[in-house]
């Protein structure tokens, strides 16, 4: 059985998210890990004149965050009923550390396939800290990541559409969304912005034809507009793209997913969930 971790701060993007991960947990006969996790406060060996009381605060704090904790999981327990999704298996996790520290803990020792995440990006920012959280854990671990803007709603995975730029590293990606694609049975649009002619394109697209030959490939090919941002954004708004994949690598692009400001005017596929890769021969395991 296929695994997915999902980290939560119990934000409304969050919880926006772990509907999505059970949907998508449903379609894929997976199990579902939901880790929360929490920073102890730092204080001071003499803290308020009393180092005595040091432990005790310790304590009387994480006590708290337990008790906050089981009142949000009995919360998600409660949401999986009401989409009629109680049979994912769900396990329920409560750490302390920081989130990327654990999700790299978890991944090794559950084997997890997969990580989805919560953010909003409809206004160009991400809810609270949670966003940077995002970007820590998709920087940070090897394992594809789920990104799940707070107004993406599940309606199924019809339409994949993966940014590349047409090089031999982003192959391994490749394969690893075909593998999603079949198993949805729909087909993987590669879509590329031309900032000027590149005739090697032509050779990688018939190669890339070639290895997956059961007509579910298309390849889109996009003049440049103002900017690769505006660019996809302009298609993917007309266009259904239920899932944008794109490869680690541009990293530059990915800050600007991430943090753009409302001053840009940037709303980047604020509706479409995005999957983040690695570059080269591994990916990941999906």
């Amino acid at each position: 059985m296929r695994k997915i971790l999902f980290p939560t701060d119990f934000s409304n993007a969050a919880n926006n998210a772990f509907i999505y991960a059970l949907h998508l947990a449903n379609e894929m006969d997976a199990s579902l890990y939901v880790v929360h996790t929490y920073m102890q406060p730092v204080l001071s060996a003499t803290h308020a004149g009393q180092p005595e009381l040091v432990p005790e605060v310790y304590e009387n704090y994480e006590l708290h965050q337990f008790e906050n904790f089981k009142k949000h999981t009995a919360d998600l327990h409660k949401m999986a009923n009401e989409y009629n999704l109680s049979s994912v298996p769900l396990t329920f996790l409560f750490e302390e550390g920081t989130v990327v520290a654990n999700a790299q803990r978890i991944i090794e020792m559950e084997g997890i396939h997969l990580i989805v995440m919560g953010t909003n990006r409809a206004d160009g920012v991400i809810d609270k800290i949670f966003g940077s959280n995002t970007l820590g854990v998709i920087r940070g671990v090897k394992t594809p990541v789920l990104s799940v803007p707070r107004e993406a709603k599940y309606n199924g995975i019809n339409e994949i559409l993966f940014t590349t730029l047409f090089r031999e590293k982003d192959e391994a990606a490749l394969h690893q969304i075909m593998e999603i694609a079949d198993k949805f049975g729909v087909k993987v649009k590669c879509a590329h912005v031309l900032k000027e002619k590149n005739v090697d394109i032509i050779g990688v697209t018939d190669r890339w034809q070639k290895m997956f030959p059961h007509d579910n490939l298309e390849f889109v090919l996009l003049d440049l507009d103002q900017s690769v941002e505006h660019t996809l954004n302009q298609y993917i708004e007309s266009n259904r793209i239920d899932l944008l994949c794109v490869v680690k690598r541009n990293k530059s692009l990915l800050e600007r997913l991430f943090r753009s400001s409302m001053s840009n005017r940037l709303r980047m596929h604020a509706n479409t969930a995005t999957l983040v890769l690695q570059e080269g021969d591994d990916p990941g395991a999906f």
